[in-house]
């Protein structure tokens, strides 16, 4: 069995685990996948491309400050639009199968979301090391990438959020800056052309900055960002209570023996997800 193939079939048995563990506390499968849509979800998702879009415009710019890359040429506006859609796909698709699938099944398969956060970054980082120009450094990186999307759907139990990083930092890596996309360029010319000059070691080399120390380093600043604006977005501002996606105060659904009265991440009234999430759920 090829690793798309196993990867795949994993993602489906994880998530129908939580759709069945979910439709006992009478949550609908498209609200326990964290599809549902909600007020919330349009702002989180633009705050996830404004997050990654903003930490790859920092690497490039550090790079072409310290000479580490030469811009050799800027395309017309038009090139901002090429592979779009391409660009949006694979967000949501890596999103659906690593995250919705992935974390979400193991979220109450482990009774730990931060476990569960690890084990599937670790995942994603390991699938990646099939990828042209793959480095150890690249898969680490790449698995701390599986960490702030992890974090980011763990903390809204939505796809909105990751969904919005993901593509922020893919297309603003390819399309706009004109990065090597982890491991190779992308198919047409991007708006702004680029030499790498400086050692692989910090800037990735042709793996793109997700191979290198520098790029590394910006995947700490998105999780520390998320961490911010799951902090500021996620409660009550009045009461400081971590409430549901519809402004409601969440109740536990996975109720913890050993802390009964522990703010669960689903609400018991219609399935919204609350903004933190980070307790140990139980069947």
């Amino acid at each position: 069995m090829n690793t798309v193939l196993l990867i795949a079939t994993g993602s489906i048995v994880l998530a129908g685990y939580r759709v069945w563990i979910l439709r006992k506390k009478n949550i609908n499968p498209v609200k326990a996948l964290g599809l549902g849509m909600d007020r919330r979800s349009f702002i989180n998702l633009i705050v996830g491309i404004i997050i990654c879009m903003s930490a790859i415009t920092v690497i490039f710019l550090v790079e072409w400050g310290t000479g580490l890359i030469s811009v050799t040429g800027v395309n017309a506006p038009t090139a901002l639009i090429d592979d779009l859609f391409s660009f949006v796909m694979v967000a949501i698709i890596e999103e659906l199968i690593f995250r919705c699938g992935i974390l979400g099944g193991l979220m109450p398969l482990l009774r730990s979301p931060a476990i569960a956060i690890i084990v599937s970054a670790v995942i994603f980082g390991v699938v990646h090391a099939g990828n042209a120009n793959a480095t150890v450094l690249s898969v680490i990186s790449t698995t701390v990438g599986g960490l702030m999307y992890g974090i980011a759907y763990a903390g809204t139990e939505r796809i909105w959020l990751p969904f919005g990083m993901h593509f922020g930092w893919n297309y603003a890596q390819g399309r706009l800056f004109g990065f090597s996309l982890s491991g190779g360029p992308v198919a047409h010319p991007p708006f702004i052309q680029q030499r790498v000059n400086g050692p692989a070691l910090l800037t990735g080399g042709a793996y793109g900055p997700e191979g290198g120390i520098i790029g590394l380093s910006a995947r700490f600043l998105v999780i520390a960002l998320v961490a911010v604006w799951l902090s500021y977005s996620c409660r009550d501002k009045g009461t400081g209570t971590p409430v549901s996606s519809n402004g409601e105060h969440a109740v536990n659904v996975f109720p913890d023996p050993k802390h009964p009265n522990s703010t669960e991440s689903v609400s018991e009234k219609d399935g919204n997800s609350a903004g933190s999430c980070f307790q140990v759920p139980s069947q």
